[in-house]
């Protein structure tokens, strides 16, 4: 995987870019910064940005958004320290696609950029659920929505379509068991037991502009 790094302990971002490359990793790029960052990811187009969480003016969850622009394709996950839920759900509603602690082997890291690349959320499940928990004062329904994958919204549209899981398997080009693994992961933040809980839910509250410009 073809990555771009970013820390601003400069002796644990070689360590980390080394340990990287030496599992098999290509490490385009090393930045000490979020601008550094940004830069490097549009100049190398990476597939995945690693992205420590803190620096001395603040936490780099308001440079996401400049990351995705420079790279839509790249998939972005946050590094840090410490867990807390409310910064990982800040983290994904940033457009973050993972979030894993510093302390984990780096076959975990590995692991968790892996898992962004396939569309998923790369994030511990405890902690997700953690992080999805708490509701906003507006009683909504699907305010969990913008915390969805790309992935997660094709299978929605295949779940309101009436698609089996072999028919999704198909329309997603995945193995059977994948489908039913995405299926599971949008269940779960969708806080329901069945696709046809899925489909009321979103037959009784959802609108067109609640779905991504290109699916609707």
């Amino acid at each position: 995987m073809r990555l771009v790094v970013c820390d601003d302990h400069r002796l644990l971002l070689e360590a980390l870019s080394l340990a990287l490359g030496e599992s098999g990793q290509e490490v385009l790029a090393m930045a000490v910064n979020t601008t550094d960052a940004v830069a490097a990811v549009r100049q190398h187009q990476p597939d995945a940005v690693l992205l420590d969480l803190n620096f001395p003016d603040g936490t780099a969850l308001g440079s996401i958004s400049d990351l995705r622009q420079a790279c839509p394709t790249a998939k972005i996950v946050i590094l840090s320290a410490s867990a807390d839920h409310s910064v990982v759900a800040e983290a994904i509603a940033q457009g973050a696609h993972g979030f894993i602690g510093k302390d984990r082997p780096v076959a975990d890291i590995v692991g968790a950029l892996e898992q962004a690349r396939r569309g998923q959320t790369a994030v511990d499940p405890v902690l997700l659920q953690q992080a999805l928990r708490p509701r906003p004062a507006v009683d909504d329904p699907l305010w969990v929505l913008k915390f969805l994958t790309d992935r997660e919204w094709e299978v929605m549209r295949c779940i309101m379509d009436g698609q089996s899981t072999d028919e999704m398997a198909e329309s997603l080009g995945v193995r059977r068991s994948t489908a039913r693994t995405h299926v599971q992961n949008l269940l779960a933040k969708l806080g329901v037991h069945s696709r046809l809980q899925v489909a009321a839910l979103m037959t009784a509250h959802g609108t067109p502009e609640m779905w991504p410009p290109r699916m609707r």
